[in-house]
């Protein structure tokens, strides 16, 4: 695969070689750099457009905190209600549940 570049290298370098020295400088001087400054501050003065759904950003952190607060007071109440259950939690549906007959027999 290298072999077949070779020859493709070899005709584009002399044609990239000849267009860099064919480049047209750039005048830089104080009035170009005074215009490239002038520009850059009226571009941050502009500032990024404010976006259609802005507002939905700190919605979407107030929700995300009130879940993460359900979470742990759901936990909070599944462990206290564990700890004072003699039986396990799952015992009193578990009685319920047929799981119907055994997949090995013995």
């Amino acid at each position: 695969m290298t072999t077949r570049r070779k020859p493709h290298i070899e005709r584009m370098e002399p044609v990239l070689a000849q267009a860099h020295r064919r480049r047209q400088t750039v005048a830089v001087g104080e009035d170009w750099t005074r215009d490239v400054m002038h520009t850059i501050r009226r571009e941050a003065a502009a500032g990024p457009s404010a976006s259609m759904l802005a507002w939905m950003e700190p919605l979407v952190w107030r929700a995300a905190a009130w879940a993460a607060l359900m979470a742990v007071v759901l936990t909070g109440s599944v462990v206290a209600y564990t700890s004072r259950q003699p039986d396990p939690a799952a015992a009193a549906w578990l009685d319920e549940f047929d799981a119907g007959p055994p997949l090995f027999a013995e």
